[in-house]
Protein backbone atom coordinates (compact mmCIF):
# COMPACT_ATOMS: atom_id res chain seq x y z
CA UNK A 1 0.00 0.00 0.00
CA UNK A 2 1.60 3.21 -1.13
CA UNK A 3 1.48 6.45 1.78
CA UNK A 4 -1.51 8.02 -0.44
CA UNK A 5 -3.58 4.64 -0.28
CA UNK A 6 -2.66 4.68 3.65
CA UNK A 7 -3.55 8.29 4.04
CA UNK A 8 -6.79 7.75 2.15
CA UNK A 9 -7.62 4.81 3.84
CA UNK A 10 -7.97 6.60 7.55
CA UNK A 11 -10.78 8.95 5.62
CA UNK A 12 -14.26 8.36 6.82
CA UNK A 13 -15.89 5.83 4.16
CA UNK A 14 -18.71 8.50 4.36
CA UNK A 15 -16.95 11.03 3.02
CA UNK A 16 -14.90 8.97 0.23
CA UNK A 17 -18.28 7.69 -0.95
CA UNK A 18 -19.78 11.03 -1.89
CA UNK A 19 -18.67 13.30 -4.59
CA UNK A 20 -18.10 16.84 -4.61
CA UNK A 21 -20.29 19.11 -5.66
CA UNK A 22 -19.55 20.77 -8.46
CA UNK A 23 -20.78 22.42 -11.17
CA UNK A 24 -19.18 22.17 -14.44
CA UNK A 25 -18.54 25.75 -15.77
CA UNK A 26 -20.19 27.05 -19.05
CA UNK A 27 -20.00 29.90 -20.91
CA UNK A 28 -23.18 31.34 -22.13
CA UNK A 29 -24.57 35.04 -22.75
CA UNK A 30 -28.16 33.98 -20.81
CA UNK A 31 -26.63 32.30 -17.19
CA UNK A 32 -30.61 30.78 -16.13
CA UNK A 33 -29.08 27.74 -14.22
CA UNK A 34 -28.56 28.61 -10.18
CA UNK A 35 -31.60 30.04 -8.95
CA UNK A 36 -29.56 33.49 -8.80
CA UNK A 37 -31.60 36.43 -7.92
CA UNK A 38 -30.73 38.51 -11.85
CA UNK A 39 -31.88 41.95 -11.05
CA UNK A 40 -29.64 44.29 -9.81
CA UNK A 41 -29.41 45.64 -6.09
CA UNK A 42 -31.61 48.78 -6.01
CA UNK A 43 -29.27 51.90 -6.19
CA UNK A 44 -30.31 52.99 -2.33
CA UNK A 45 -28.98 49.13 -0.81
CA UNK A 46 -25.65 49.64 -3.38
CA UNK A 47 -24.95 52.85 -2.20
CA UNK A 48 -25.68 51.66 1.69
CA UNK A 49 -23.07 48.72 1.11
CA UNK A 50 -20.23 51.10 -0.54
CA UNK A 51 -20.78 53.66 2.53
CA UNK A 52 -20.37 50.49 4.90
CA UNK A 53 -17.22 49.04 3.30
CA UNK A 54 -15.49 52.22 3.16
CA UNK A 55 -15.94 52.24 7.23
CA UNK A 56 -14.29 48.44 7.75
CA UNK A 57 -11.14 48.05 9.54
CA UNK A 58 -9.96 45.08 7.55
CA UNK A 59 -6.91 44.32 9.22
CA UNK A 60 -9.55 43.91 12.66
CA UNK A 61 -11.40 40.48 13.05
CA UNK A 62 -15.08 41.12 12.93
CA UNK A 63 -16.89 40.91 16.60
CA UNK A 64 -17.07 37.17 17.62
CA UNK A 65 -21.05 37.55 17.24
CA UNK A 66 -22.70 39.61 14.50
CA UNK A 67 -24.79 41.18 17.34
CA UNK A 68 -25.93 44.13 14.62
CA UNK A 69 -27.45 41.24 12.28
CA UNK A 70 -28.95 39.56 14.52
CA UNK A 71 -30.85 42.31 16.21
CA UNK A 72 -31.96 43.59 12.54
CA UNK A 73 -32.48 39.69 11.20
CA UNK A 74 -34.80 39.89 14.89
CA UNK A 75 -36.92 42.62 13.84
CA UNK A 76 -37.69 41.51 10.40
CA UNK A 77 -38.86 38.40 11.32
CA UNK A 78 -40.19 39.47 14.80
CA UNK A 79 -38.45 36.88 16.50
CA UNK A 80 -36.01 37.16 19.48
CA UNK A 81 -32.25 38.01 18.53
CA UNK A 82 -31.08 35.02 20.73
CA UNK A 83 -33.01 32.75 18.33
CA UNK A 84 -31.46 33.88 15.33
CA UNK A 85 -28.13 32.35 13.64
CA UNK A 86 -26.09 33.64 10.82
CA UNK A 87 -23.21 31.98 8.84
CA UNK A 88 -21.26 31.61 6.11
CA UNK A 89 -24.40 30.76 3.69
CA UNK A 90 -27.06 28.85 5.12
CA UNK A 91 -25.34 25.29 2.98
CA UNK A 92 -22.72 26.26 6.70
CA UNK A 93 -25.39 26.28 8.96
CA UNK A 94 -27.05 23.30 7.88
CA UNK A 95 -23.90 21.72 8.47
CA UNK A 96 -23.78 22.90 11.53
CA UNK A 97 -27.26 21.38 12.50
CA UNK A 98 -26.10 18.21 10.87
CA UNK A 99 -22.94 17.91 12.90
CA UNK A 100 -24.54 18.86 16.25
CA UNK A 101 -27.79 16.27 15.78
CA UNK A 102 -26.07 13.28 13.56
CA UNK A 103 -23.89 10.42 14.04
CA UNK A 104 -23.58 7.05 12.84
CA UNK A 105 -26.79 4.86 13.57
CA UNK A 106 -29.45 8.03 13.66
CA UNK A 107 -31.15 8.19 10.46
CA UNK A 108 -32.76 11.47 8.33
CA UNK A 109 -35.99 11.76 6.63
CA UNK A 110 -35.82 14.15 3.52
CA UNK A 111 -37.95 14.28 0.19
CA UNK A 112 -36.99 12.86 -2.76
CA UNK A 113 -36.03 14.71 -5.35
CA UNK A 114 -34.93 17.64 -3.26
CA UNK A 115 -31.72 19.70 -2.64
CA UNK A 116 -28.75 17.68 -2.65
CA UNK A 117 -27.12 19.78 0.39
CA UNK A 118 -29.50 17.83 2.67
CA UNK A 119 -27.78 14.54 1.78
CA UNK A 120 -24.34 15.55 1.80
CA UNK A 121 -24.50 17.14 5.05
CA UNK A 122 -26.03 14.03 6.44
CA UNK A 123 -23.69 11.63 4.91
CA UNK A 124 -20.56 13.33 6.32
CA UNK A 125 -22.05 13.03 9.74
CA UNK A 126 -22.36 9.39 9.24
CA UNK A 127 -26.25 9.18 9.35
CA UNK A 128 -28.67 6.91 7.45
CA UNK A 129 -30.98 8.63 4.92
CA UNK A 130 -34.71 7.20 4.20
CA UNK A 131 -35.67 9.04 1.59
CA UNK A 132 -39.79 9.78 1.12
CA UNK A 133 -40.77 10.57 -2.91
CA UNK A 134 -42.58 13.09 -3.97
CA UNK A 135 -46.32 12.60 -5.95
CA UNK A 136 -46.43 11.84 -9.52
CA UNK A 137 -46.88 15.51 -10.21
CA UNK A 138 -43.65 16.89 -7.40
CA UNK A 139 -45.99 17.58 -4.82
CA UNK A 140 -45.67 17.05 -0.92
CA UNK A 141 -47.09 13.55 0.16
CA UNK A 142 -47.69 14.54 3.88
CA UNK A 143 -48.72 11.09 4.73
CA UNK A 144 -46.25 9.00 3.38
CA UNK A 145 -44.05 11.61 5.26
CA UNK A 146 -45.44 10.90 8.86
CA UNK A 147 -45.52 6.74 8.35
CA UNK A 148 -42.09 7.17 7.59
CA UNK A 149 -41.25 8.96 10.93
CA UNK A 150 -43.29 6.86 12.57
CA UNK A 151 -41.71 3.79 11.80
CA UNK A 152 -38.39 5.20 11.72
CA UNK A 153 -38.06 7.88 14.60
CA UNK A 154 -35.47 10.04 12.61
CA UNK A 155 -33.15 12.38 14.45
CA UNK A 156 -33.40 15.00 12.25
CA UNK A 157 -36.42 15.47 9.36
CA UNK A 158 -35.85 17.94 6.03
CA UNK A 159 -38.62 20.04 4.32
CA UNK A 160 -38.04 22.36 1.46
CA UNK A 161 -40.64 24.71 0.81
CA UNK A 162 -40.59 26.04 -1.98
CA UNK A 163 -38.69 22.57 -2.81
CA UNK A 164 -35.63 22.70 -5.03
CA UNK A 165 -35.40 21.83 -7.96
CA UNK A 166 -39.43 20.68 -7.63
CA UNK A 167 -41.05 24.38 -7.00
CA UNK A 168 -43.40 22.86 -5.10
CA UNK A 169 -44.46 24.00 -1.46
CA UNK A 170 -46.20 22.03 1.88
CA UNK A 171 -48.62 23.95 3.62
CA UNK A 172 -48.45 25.65 7.33
CA UNK A 173 -50.74 23.28 8.40
CA UNK A 174 -48.80 20.31 6.36
CA UNK A 175 -45.15 21.57 8.34
CA UNK A 176 -47.55 22.06 12.11
CA UNK A 177 -48.53 17.71 11.44
CA UNK A 178 -45.36 17.09 10.71
CA UNK A 179 -44.06 19.22 13.74
CA UNK A 180 -46.37 17.30 16.37
CA UNK A 181 -45.28 13.95 15.22
CA UNK A 182 -41.64 14.54 15.23
CA UNK A 183 -39.45 14.08 18.26
CA UNK A 184 -35.83 15.14 16.46
CA UNK A 185 -35.13 18.06 15.12
CA UNK A 186 -37.33 19.47 12.26
CA UNK A 187 -35.42 21.91 9.25
CA UNK A 188 -37.95 23.77 7.13
CA UNK A 189 -35.65 25.10 4.36
CA UNK A 190 -36.89 28.58 3.05
CA UNK A 191 -34.54 30.06 0.86
CA UNK A 192 -37.12 30.94 -1.82
CA UNK A 193 -39.81 32.19 0.49
CA UNK A 194 -39.63 36.10 -0.45
CA UNK A 195 -41.20 34.33 -3.79
CA UNK A 196 -44.19 32.80 -2.56
CA UNK A 197 -44.57 33.41 1.15
CA UNK A 198 -43.17 31.35 4.57
CA UNK A 199 -44.80 27.90 5.87
CA UNK A 200 -43.01 28.21 8.75
CA UNK A 201 -42.78 31.06 10.91
CA UNK A 202 -45.82 31.21 12.28
CA UNK A 203 -45.84 28.22 14.07
CA UNK A 204 -42.66 28.96 15.14
CA UNK A 205 -42.90 29.53 19.03
CA UNK A 206 -45.25 26.64 19.53
CA UNK A 207 -42.31 23.73 18.61
CA UNK A 208 -38.89 23.85 19.92
CA UNK A 209 -37.78 21.20 17.57
CA UNK A 210 -38.20 23.92 14.37
CA UNK A 211 -35.73 25.42 12.97
CA UNK A 212 -36.30 27.63 9.76
CA UNK A 213 -33.61 28.17 7.34
CA UNK A 214 -33.51 30.92 4.85
CA UNK A 215 -30.67 32.85 2.78
CA UNK A 216 -29.62 36.24 1.40
CA UNK A 217 -28.59 34.50 -1.84
CA UNK A 218 -32.32 34.39 -3.38
CA UNK A 219 -34.71 36.83 -2.93
CA UNK A 220 -31.96 38.99 -1.11
CA UNK A 221 -29.99 38.96 -4.27
CA UNK A 222 -26.70 38.46 -2.28
CA UNK A 223 -25.31 35.13 -3.51
CA UNK A 224 -22.00 36.05 -4.19
CA UNK A 225 -21.28 36.70 -0.45
CA UNK A 226 -22.15 33.94 0.71
CA UNK A 227 -24.64 35.27 3.84
CA UNK A 228 -27.47 32.49 5.30
CA UNK A 229 -29.22 32.58 8.66
CA UNK A 230 -31.92 30.89 10.33
CA UNK A 231 -34.53 31.14 13.37
CA UNK A 232 -34.75 28.85 16.48
CA UNK A 233 -35.81 28.42 19.65
CA UNK A 234 -33.56 30.40 21.81
CA UNK A 235 -31.75 27.50 24.03
CA UNK A 236 -31.37 25.56 20.66
CA UNK A 237 -29.93 27.77 18.76
CA UNK A 238 -27.06 28.48 21.55
CA UNK A 239 -26.62 24.75 21.45
CA UNK A 240 -26.22 25.05 17.90
CA UNK A 241 -23.76 27.65 17.46
CA UNK A 242 -20.66 25.37 19.48
CA UNK A 243 -20.83 23.73 16.17
CA UNK A 244 -20.04 26.48 14.30
CA UNK A 245 -16.38 28.16 13.69
CA UNK A 246 -15.83 31.77 14.83
CA UNK A 247 -15.38 34.41 12.63
CA UNK A 248 -17.32 32.16 9.56
CA UNK A 249 -19.34 35.06 8.77
CA UNK A 250 -16.83 38.11 7.35
CA UNK A 251 -16.52 41.71 7.19
CA UNK A 252 -17.64 41.91 4.04
CA UNK A 253 -20.85 40.33 4.24
CA UNK A 254 -21.82 41.35 7.61
CA UNK A 255 -22.13 44.76 6.59
CA UNK A 256 -23.51 44.27 3.15
CA UNK A 257 -26.72 42.17 4.81
CA UNK A 258 -26.89 44.50 7.30
CA UNK A 259 -27.80 47.14 4.46
CA UNK A 260 -30.13 44.43 2.74
CA UNK A 261 -31.87 44.53 6.19
CA UNK A 262 -32.22 48.49 6.33
CA UNK A 263 -33.82 48.67 3.09
CA UNK A 264 -35.72 45.50 2.90
CA UNK A 265 -39.17 46.58 1.86
CA UNK A 266 -36.98 47.48 -1.87
CA UNK A 267 -36.28 43.95 -1.63
CA UNK A 268 -39.43 42.76 -1.64
CA UNK A 269 -40.78 45.15 -3.86
CA UNK A 270 -38.19 43.63 -6.29
CA UNK A 271 -39.01 39.79 -5.21
CA UNK A 272 -42.74 40.91 -5.80
CA UNK A 273 -41.51 41.88 -9.55
CA UNK A 274 -39.71 38.44 -10.17
CA UNK A 275 -42.85 36.33 -9.12
CA UNK A 276 -44.70 38.27 -12.11
CA UNK A 277 -42.06 37.47 -14.15
CA UNK A 278 -42.26 33.80 -13.22
CA UNK A 279 -45.82 33.67 -13.42
CA UNK A 280 -45.91 35.30 -17.29
CA UNK A 281 -42.79 32.53 -18.28
CA UNK A 282 -44.96 30.00 -16.71
CA UNK A 283 -48.16 30.76 -18.99
CA UNK A 284 -45.95 30.44 -21.70
CA UNK A 285 -44.00 27.87 -21.47
CA UNK A 286 -47.40 25.93 -20.93
CA UNK A 287 -47.96 27.12 -24.68
CA UNK A 288 -45.33 25.00 -26.07
CA UNK A 289 -46.13 21.47 -27.36
CA UNK A 290 -43.63 19.33 -25.91
CA UNK A 291 -42.94 21.05 -22.43
CA UNK A 292 -44.77 20.64 -19.66
CA UNK A 293 -43.62 22.96 -16.86
CA UNK A 294 -44.98 22.67 -13.14
CA UNK A 295 -45.88 24.88 -10.58
CA UNK A 296 -43.47 27.09 -9.15
CA UNK A 297 -43.66 29.37 -5.70
CA UNK A 298 -39.70 30.40 -6.31
CA UNK A 299 -37.97 32.07 -8.77
CA UNK A 300 -37.03 28.92 -11.07
CA UNK A 301 -39.18 26.84 -13.10
CA UNK A 302 -38.71 22.88 -13.50
CA UNK A 303 -40.14 21.71 -16.79
CA UNK A 304 -40.34 18.33 -18.67
CA UNK A 305 -38.95 18.12 -22.35
CA UNK A 306 -40.81 15.30 -24.81
CA UNK A 307 -37.91 15.86 -26.77
CA UNK A 308 -35.07 14.80 -24.31
CA UNK A 309 -33.82 17.02 -21.53
CA UNK A 310 -30.13 16.82 -22.80
CA UNK A 311 -31.01 17.40 -26.26
CA UNK A 312 -32.67 20.60 -25.24
CA UNK A 313 -30.38 21.64 -23.25
CA UNK A 314 -27.46 21.32 -25.61
CA UNK A 315 -29.95 23.32 -28.11
CA UNK A 316 -30.54 25.75 -25.47
CA UNK A 317 -26.71 25.69 -24.79
CA UNK A 318 -25.94 26.43 -28.47
CA UNK A 319 -27.72 29.49 -28.68
CA UNK A 320 -26.40 31.21 -26.06
CA UNK A 321 -28.38 30.05 -23.33
CA UNK A 322 -27.91 28.31 -19.87
CA UNK A 323 -30.71 26.30 -17.62
CA UNK A 324 -29.81 23.61 -15.62
CA UNK A 325 -30.30 19.93 -16.17
CA UNK A 326 -31.52 17.92 -13.11
CA UNK A 327 -32.52 14.96 -15.33
CA UNK A 328 -29.21 12.87 -13.48
CA UNK A 329 -32.15 12.30 -10.95
CA UNK A 330 -34.46 9.08 -11.90
CA UNK A 331 -37.21 10.89 -10.65
CA UNK A 332 -36.06 13.74 -13.19
CA UNK A 333 -35.15 12.07 -16.22
CA UNK A 334 -36.48 14.82 -18.86
CA UNK A 335 -36.13 17.68 -16.49
CA UNK A 336 -34.40 21.09 -16.97
CA UNK A 337 -34.93 23.75 -14.35
CA UNK A 338 -35.04 27.26 -15.79
CA UNK A 339 -34.13 30.69 -13.10
CA UNK A 340 -36.44 33.45 -13.88
CA UNK A 341 -34.47 36.20 -15.45
CA UNK A 342 -34.91 39.98 -16.05
CA UNK A 343 -37.46 40.47 -18.89
CA UNK A 344 -35.01 40.43 -21.86
CA UNK A 345 -33.28 36.77 -20.85
CA UNK A 346 -36.51 35.45 -20.21
CA UNK A 347 -37.66 36.25 -24.25
CA UNK A 348 -33.96 34.85 -25.31
CA UNK A 349 -35.02 32.06 -23.36
CA UNK A 350 -37.84 31.17 -25.05
CA UNK A 351 -36.91 32.31 -28.37
CA UNK A 352 -34.04 29.65 -27.82
CA UNK A 353 -36.30 26.97 -26.53
CA UNK A 354 -38.86 27.68 -29.63
CA UNK A 355 -35.70 26.83 -31.94
CA UNK A 356 -34.22 24.55 -30.64
CA UNK A 357 -37.74 22.45 -29.99
CA UNK A 358 -38.20 23.06 -34.15
CA UNK A 359 -35.25 21.91 -34.57
CA UNK A 360 -35.18 18.76 -33.25
CA UNK A 361 -37.28 15.34 -34.92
Amino acid sequence: MSLVESVLSRLRPEVRSLHPYLLKPRAASVKLDQNENTADLPEPIQRAIQDSLSRLSLNRYPPTVASELKQALGRQNDWPEEGVLVGNGSNELLQMLALSTLESGRKVVLPTPTFVVYSYVSRIAGAELIEVPLGEDHSYDVGAFLEVMSREQPSLVFLCSPNNPTGSTVSTEEVERVAENCRGMLVVDEAYFEFGGSVSREILPRYPQLVVSRTFSKGMGLAGLRIGYMLAHPEIATELTKAQMPFSLNSFSRAAALAVCEHYPLVRAQAERIVRERDALLERLRELPGIRPYPSQANFILFDCQAGSSRVFEGLLARGVLVRDVSAHPRLSQSLRVTVGRPEENEMFLRALRETLEELP
